[in-house]
């Protein structure tokens, strides 16, 4: 596959149908509900993106289509990003649209419903559970703990994040995939500091060893900060959001989010 091809949107290849809903704050967000084989009795899964991604970027939805096989799945684009409206807030505002995409989940019919979120979508899927609330269970997959992430970044992941975010050029770059940026941006409650709020939601906390743009250590905090229940997931050949995104963590996942919101 070439580089090309990983970053152009696919088409799902189970049963799926777009939808589109409103936030709170009045922005358009677009999205897919994917039919694998779920159980009837099983949650309904809100998966979200990380920073620069779309919900039809090929190795998210293959990811999706994997979680598809025993959960609905609601995956959808974040403000600012492919289809959906308005500009990204970095998981600040995000929390909104993780919301309008729960409670058209409720609204289908599912009782039950587990947010999952990797890197910016770790971030707001946290936020949200702790802030907003209404789910049953958190999954964070490659979140940061605290806005001052670069400090412990790898230099060369450094770099490149602040090539793609910081510079004319970089967004420029981005609005030309379907990627808005804001010019300036005021940074919310971190995660670190609202996570013990989302107590009793079940949080699942996971982070890779190989992660280069969040260090392990921001896992360590948002766990030791948790309250129950919660549980922290280290995968050992696991990078950074998207890097970890294999068929055995699609399996490994659905039994843990299986464990959290049993049957």
């Amino acid at each position: 596959m070439t580089s090309l091809q990983r970053l152009l949107p696919v088409s799902f290849t189970v049963p799926s149908r777009a939808f589109a809903v409103w936030t709170e704050d009045r922005v358009r967000i677009e999205g897919t509900r994917l039919d694998g084989a779920a159980d009837a009795g099983a949650p309904a899964v809100v998966l979200a993106h990380g920073l620069m991604g779309w919900h039809r970027r090929p190795r998210f939805a293959r990811f999706a289509e994997e979680l598809a096989a025993r959960f609905p799945v609601y995956a959808f684009d974040f403000r600012g990003h492919g289809g959906s409206g308005g500009v990204c807030d970095y998981g600040g505002r995000e929390i909104f649209d993780v919301d309008a995409v729960a409670r058209k989940a409720r609204a289908d019919g599912h009782a039950r419903m587990v947010t999952v979120g990797t890197s910016m979508g770790g971030i707001a899927v946290l936020r949200h559970a702790a802030l907003v609330g209404g789910v049953d269970a958190v999954v964070s997959i490659s979140s940061l703990a605290t806005w001052d992430w670069h400090e412990g970044a790898a230099p060369g992941a450094l770099r490149a994040m602040r090539a793609r975010t910081s510079t004319d050029v970089g967004r420029g770059a981005l609005r030309a995939w379907g990627v808005r940026l804001p010019d300036e941006w005021h940074p919310p409650e971190s995660p670190l500091e609202v996570i013990g709020r989302a107590s009793p939601i079940p949080v699942v906390i996971v982070h890779g060893r190989n992660d280069r743009l969040f260090g392990l250590d921001h896992a360590e905090r948002l766990y030791e900060a948790a309250g129950e229940p919660k549980r922290l997931l280290i995968g050992d050949r696991f990078g950074h959001g998207l890097d970890g995104f294999t068929p055995a963590f699609a399996e490994r996942l659905s039994n843990v989010i299986q464990e959290v919101v049993p049957a």
